[in-house]
């Protein structure tokens, strides 16, 4: 740990020194004979190797735990596609989890037999344009595919993960490259290695036709997302050439007529050692990892290959205009298009881009947003191999035109070229960055993440380190002379309207017969697998008395301290239990501060010099607890505090400020009834706790109208009166922060008590209720809730089984039943929550998002399992294990560690929690876990809540859950 904290902190002193390091790139020789490379100045320390078959191999470490972040890359994301098969890359990152002639199969011969009928039929299903014919042929393929599913183990790949204690299995495709990704526990990195060599060296297409399905699911889901039809049609605009402009999940009409030949071509083209990337941070020793990766993948074939040739595109020498209409608010979406990834302009547009819109002292940020000139805006840069953009964002104000909205942002892109910004900006934005950055290597996947993107893009350790070096040595004449030359009318531009979505574009469901679910089989590879001896790794509890440093400084503030032993950074918080719930008018204050300036600073300085010293301000008020928190470079501590302090103390109101505030308030909440998410979370809300809910409990416009606004300020000039907790995480002892508190922390002698809170019940069904919300989209997005007990400590642990075993993950009981088996959704699950309070009440819930044709189905499918649990004994072990193996390899952290105190004395525990989930893991029988869900989940009086397209839901299906409510939004959001 202290070998890796100096090394960071080197690093980071490196980066922040007057005299710019250089990076360069040094080759080496390892003991056991592997070169490598490595770069000088490197923050990461990270090591470089290629094997002899082509396989690039980052590794970093990181002490923290005793687990690794592990990525495997393959460049080949939808740009490499065939474009008369497109959804190929998305088609294969799915099927990648269905395991291969050894993983997942109790009879690969009979199987294989199966599976390559089935082939034949989808390509004869895909050669035919008769209808009828095609549906007679996947009827054939979907009583083939019930005789291939009996030999399946199923999920048998994420059991053996879940048996290992990994943690975040899950994959992604881009336009360029698909990342799989996991973290495993340090000990198991020889069983990930084989495993993760056997999935991609034995790939097998088995229930092809019902994840056929999910893709399709996955598709409609997001044809439902306004924003997302609005950013591919901005990408269409942008490339009507390049692949870029087409969706990564593919055509319609492709998904229709899928190809197991043409995915097996895809593979066997693209996923080759010499067109991947494994990216490994965390708990590890760089010999032998390298050793252990060269054991298993060096064996891999390279082969010759060229990639895509694509097209180029022709300047854009005049706005491209166009509109999505949908439910959703109305928004706009702006891009300019450049160079790609390393070139010249990937630093000068990021730079623009930080100078219009940095989170706090950008043209953007202080002119439009803090001034209220529009609802909200903000730009950003996205580079890719081929191309880069540079994208603007923004919401009007009511009354005002999305080409209003425009024109203030094209304004503010003026005043690049005309030089209107601070000299010092650019060397504050390099700053930023920096700080930033060395905070995310505290995180694992983080530096893994930022590793496989180095491959994936094609570019040096060594030019990625550089760039903001490069960035700091930009003149702000050369920012005036680049912007004046490469902006002009060369945008494309996306006005997303409110309005019926008459082009909604829809993915019919086939039809299919669910397909088993095999839940206690078990390959001959599995036995084996499971069976290898693993040192254990022994878990580590937390004392927080002994770990966490905590005093009092006068009765009622409490101060607590946790060093942070790898890098110079700081965070500073203010913790105090007053929210809306306590006081309805104090989160409008804490919201209200971002806009409010002092007796010493307007708001656009007091912005900018937080900006100026690397400090970053963040408030937020919920509705039991608010959090202030001041963060930047540890040398700045007392700058930081001088200056939050001043910023809570002497916060000065205006009228007119505050009339403006309150009607983008109005504003926001018009907004929100038209968002499939917020009207989705108001449901939640209501469904948790019926007609009187804390999300109801809001302030009328009468009444925000008529608050005078030094009656907000004077609340934020008290907040520090009531009693709180300060938390600070840096590398100054406790006594240096100690002292800087007792001179700047404005406190009473005498704190007050916090205000008592209002206490919401949840609600208590005698009978099933379901309470639809109309809302134009394809899916039904449905939830499940009920109430369940009081909290109670001895719950926890169950809980944690129930999640792992049941309700979530790709092996979880749920996710197999209704995606697997039946192809009922995208996303499925359940889970059970126990109260973040000692007094307050547990709930469980269950999810799904489908197609409204497949409502009662679905519906019913889910609740039959919350009243029938399945019994899976091996199933239900590894399940277990998995939860003891997590236990045996994770770590409160020292940054997380005033948090998980926290958690738990809010819960009225003293102790780590963990250790009773861990003890109970280790012992828990099925029978036991049945009791628990027999007395806590069977036979419930679920509260149904369904949001879709009122005309297109199957009426009778929702009268056989329950009574049938329909909701207005005034219903749900209480306005």
């Amino acid at each position: 740990m202290k070998q890796l904290s100096c090394l960071l902190l080197t690093g980071f002193l490196a980066l922040f020194s007057c005299q710019q390091p250089t990076y360069q790139t040094q080759q080496h020789t390892d003991s056991n004979g592997y070169s490598y490379e490595s770069v000088t100045n490197d923050p990461y320390n990270a090591r470089i190797y290629t094997l002899d078959n082509g396989l690039k191999v980052y590794l970093t470490r990181n002490l923290d735990e005793p687990r690794v972040a592990a990525l495997i890359g393959v460049k080949a994301g939808s740009t490499f596609e065939d474009p008369n098969a497109t959804g190929l890359a998305h088609y294969m990152e799915h099927m990648m989890f269905k395991g291969t002639s050894k993983v997942g199969t109790v009879d690969w011969e009979k199987e294989s037999a199966l599976l390559e009928q089935i082939s034949d039929l989808f390509e004869k299903h895909r050669a035919t344009e008769d209808v009828e014919a095609k549906k007679a042929i996947y009827a054939q393929i979907d009583s083939l595919s019930q005789i291939a599913a009996t030999y399946v183990a199923t999920n048998e790949f994420d059991k053996l993960n879940t048996a290992m204690g990994s943690s975040r299995v899950n994959a992604g495709t881009s336009y360029e490259s698909t990342v799989y990704m996991c973290e495993v526990p340090k000990n198991e990195l020889e069983r990930w290695a084989k495993l993760e060599h056997e999935r991609f060296t034995g790939l097998v297409l088995r229930l092809f036709h019902t994840e056929l399905e999910t893709v399709y699911e996955e598709f409609n889901m997001y044809q439902d997302m306004d924003g997302q039809r609005a950013f591919q049609t901005m990408m269409e605009g942008l490339f009507t050439n390049h692949p870029y402009g087409r969706d990564v999940i593919g055509f319609p009409e492709h998904l229709k007529n899928p190809s197991m030949e043409e995915i097996y071509k895809f593979k066997d083209k693209f996923y080759i050692p010499n067109n991947m990337a494994i990216a490994l941070a965390g708990d590890l020793d760089f010999e032998p990892t390298i050793q252990l990766i060269d054991q298993y993948f060096g064996k891999m074939e390279k082969k010759e290959f060229a990639e895509p040739q694509l097209p180029k595109e022709e300047p854009i020498t005049a706005p491209v205009v166009k509109e999505v209409v949908g439910p959703d608010a109305e928004s706009m979406q702006m891009a300019f298009r450049f160079n790609g990834i390393g070139s010249d302009d990937e630093i000068m547009v990021d730079l623009i881009s930080s100078i219009l819109s940095n989170g706090q002292a950008g043209l953007i940020d202080l002119d439009l947003v803090q001034k209220q000139k529009v609802l909200s805006a903000s730009s950003g840069s996205w580079f890719m191999r081929d191309y880069g953009i540079h994208i603007f964002n923004g919401k009007p104000r009511e009354g005002q035109t999305l080409e209003e909205v425009r024109d203030l942002l094209l304004a503010e892109l003026d005043k690049v070229k005309n030089g209107e910004f601070e000299d010092w900006i650019i060397e504050a934005i390099v700053n930023k960055a920096r700080l930033d950055f060395m905070n995310a290597l505290e995180y694992p996947f983080y530096s893994a993440y930022s590793l496989m993107n180095e491959f994936t893009s094609g570019q040096s350790h060594a030019d990625v380190l550089a760039s903001l070096d490069k960035m700091k040595q930009i003149t702000k004449e050369q920012v005036m002379a680049y912007a004046k030359e490469k902006y002009g009318d060369n945008y494309v531009i996306v006005y997303k309207r409110t309005g019926d979505n008459s082009a909604l574009v829809k993915v019919d469901k086939p039809e299919i017969t669910a397909v088993p679910v095999n839940r206690d089989l078990q390959s001959d590879f599995a036995q084996s697998f499971l069976a290898e001896e693993i040192s254990d790794i022994n878990p580590v509890f937390v004392d927080f008395n002994s770990k966490l440093h905590k005093e009092e400084l006068k009765p009622g503030l409490e101060f607590f301290h946790s060093t942070n032993e790898n890098n110079g950074l700081f965070r500073l918080n203010y913790v105090i239990d007053l929210g809306k719930n306590n006081n309805l008018q104090f989160p409008l204050a804490v919201d209200y501060l971002p806009l409010l300036g002092t007796d010493q600073y307007s708001p656009e300085d007091l912005r900018k010099e937080l900006f100026r010293y690397g400090l970053s301000l963040s408030v937020n008020a919920g509705n039991d607890r608010c959090y202030v928190t001041i963060a930047g470079l540890d040398e700045k501590l007392e700058k930081g505090i001088e200056l939050l302090e001043h910023i809570i103390h002497n916060a000065k109101a205006e009228q007119e400020s505050y009339d403006e505030f309150v009607k983008g308030i109005v504003k926001k909440r018009s907004d929100a009834k038209k968002s499939q998410g917020r009207i989705f979370g108001a449901m939640v809300d209501y469904g948790i706790y019926g007609k009187k809910s804390p999300g109801k409990y809001l302030l009328s416009t009468d009444e925000l109208t008529a608050i005078n606004p030094e009656d907000l300020t004077r609340q934020l000039n008290e907040m520090t009166y009531y009693e709180h907790k300060v938390y600070y995480y840096g590398p100054s002892s406790a006594e240096t922060v100690t002292a800087l508190l007792n001179q700047h922390h404005k406190t009473p002698e005498q704190l007050a008590a916090i205000p008592e809170a209002i206490d919401y019940k949840m609600r208590e069904n005698e009978s099933s209720q379901v309470y639809v919300v109309d809302y134009d989209i394809n899916q039904a997005n449905i939830l499940l809730l009920v109430k369940d007990t009081p909290f109670d400590a001895e719950i926890i642990p169950y809980a944690e089984v129930f999640n792992n075993y049941f309700g979530s993950g790709l092996s979880s009981v749920v996710f197999q039943e209704i995606r697997e088996s039946k192809a009922l959704a995208y996303s499925a699950g359940a889970g059970y929550v126990t109260a973040r309070k000692a007094d307050k009440d547990n709930f469980i819930y269950g999810r799904l998002g489908t197609q409204a044709d497949k409502l009662s189905i679905a519906t019913s499918t889910l609740t039959e399992l919350m009243n029938e649990m399945p019994r899976a004994e091996m199933q239900f072990k590894q399940a277990c294990e998995g939860i003891v193996k997590q236990i045996n390899t994770e770590r409160i952290t020292n940054k997380d560690m005033f948090w998980e105190y926290l958690s738990n004395n809010d819960r009225g525990i003293d102790y780590d929690v963990r250790k009773d989930v861990y003890e109970k893991a280790k012992v828990i029988s099925l029978d036991d876990f049945e009791s628990f869900f027999n007395e806590h989940i069977k036979g419930k009086n679920y509260t149904y809540m369904v949001l879709g397209r009122k005309s297109d839901l199957d009426k009778k299906a929702l009268s056989q859950l329950g009574k049938v409510n329909e909701l207005a939004l005034e219903d749900i959001f209480g306005y």
